[in-house]
């Protein structure tokens, strides 16, 4: 279920460390994403539910040239609005499994931006897409030399965190968490009550 006007703008007025706070005073387990490189407009925050795909190396059977990846179609017409993708590509950084083309398709369409467990392409020029990315590394090479996908929507594990399908993802240039759908007001509550605390004591420094 996709979220709300009113829960996306009360995500994006907190940052990461409001958020991971909020749920380490909860006592919930930890679901910090670690090692990505944030690629978008500085200060831009991100937030939407999860749209996972899960890609692993080609088979021994398939050829070479045989193009068994899927991420175009996601970026044209399988993820919504209002979702965030996230590509398991298994950490390896030879390949390139996003680009600017992905995000050109993606951005109009409402997509909130991508976390990919893997490289990206065209680092440069995602810089300045106002599209959020986050990856493990660059390269040049296309991933469809190298990856084949597995499965759409089924749950992933990227840094120990298991993400479902519909998590709500939560990035900016700090770092990535994924919340828990279920959770998601007493997340927020607890949040906002960090926020103004940090607020009040800004205020005391300025004096």
């Amino acid at each position: 279920m996709p979220l709300s006007d009113k829960d996306r703008d009360a995500f994006l007025d907190l940052q990461s460390g409001h958020i991971s706070d909020a749920m380490e005073e909860m006592e919930l387990p930890r679901t910090v994403l670690h090692g990505y490189t944030y690629l978008g407009t500085p200060g831009a925050r991100m937030v939407g539910t999860a749209y996972t795909i899960q890609q692993a190396p080609k088979h021994a059977t398939a050829g070479r040239l045989e193009a068994l990846v899927s991420h175009a179609d996601v970026s044209r017409e399988l993820a919504s609005e209002g979702e965030v993708i996230l590509i398991d590509a298994g950490g390896r950084t030879d390949s390139g499994t996003w680009g600017e083309n992905h995000c050109m398709r993606a951005r109009p369409r409402g997509v909130s931006g991508a976390v990919i467990n893997g490289a990206t392409r065209d680092a440069h020029e995602l810089k300045s897409l106002d599209f959020p990315v986050f990856c493990k590394g660059v390269s040049p090479v296309k991933s469809q030399w190298d990856l084949e996908t597995l499965s759409h929507n089924q749950p992933i594990t990227l840094d120990g965190v298991q993400i479902r399908a519909g998590d709500i993802v939560f990035g900016d240039e700090t770092g990535i968490i994924i919340v828990p759908p279920e959770m998601k007001d007493q997340i927020l509550d607890a949040a906002q009550r960090v926020r103004e605390k940090e607020a009040g004591w800004a205020k005391e420094y300025e004096k």
